[in-house]
């Protein structure tokens, strides 16, 4: 994973992340008659939901240029990242951990939908097209690498 991005993949990756945080609000499930949002259904989740969107937001912003924490984690891997565990979290809980006898609402579906697009926006696909999957850090002296490679006096 580079920590420069060109193309559309940072906005695309903040539009998830913003359809992801509005999700929260909006009501994602309806037992009774009662709709509950995603805010109130959830103990950790949302909290984990919110922050998944505004570092993707972030990305956007800076196009995913900039290091986070680390100068090897830039915003654009941490939004893919967090895009990942957030579509598994929703993919789990949407399928088989929703509660019993509620209905799923739209707000759960467009929280599903955000937190896909936000990590297929994010992904780094240049290893299918032939990259290295671990390049070399900048700065790295690989000599020694070069050296095993070369064949030794005859």
């Amino acid at each position: 994973m580079t920590t420069r991005r060109t193309g559309p993949g940072p906005p695309i990756a903040g539009a998830g992340g913003a359809l992801l945080i509005v999700s929260l609000f909006l009501p994602w499930a309806d037992a009774g008659g009662t709709e509950v949002s995603g805010w109130e259904m959830l103990a950790v989740g949302d909290v984990f939901f919110l922050l998944a969107g505004l570092i993707a937001i972030a990305a956007a912003v800076t196009g995913g240029r900039v290091g986070l924490f680390r100068p090897d984690v830039s915003f654009i891997g941490a939004t893919d990242m967090l895009g990942v565990a957030a579509s598994v979290m929703l993919g789990w809980l949407v399928f088989f951990d929703f509660p019993e006898g509620a209905g799923r609402e739209l707000g759960v579906w467009l929280g599903l939908a955000g937190a896909v697009v936000q990590m297929m926006a994010a992904g780094d696909y240049s290893v299918l097209r032939g990259a290295p999957a671990f390049p070399p850090a900048a700065g790295r002296d690989d000599t020694a690498s070069a050296r095993r490679s070369q064949p030794g006096p005859a």
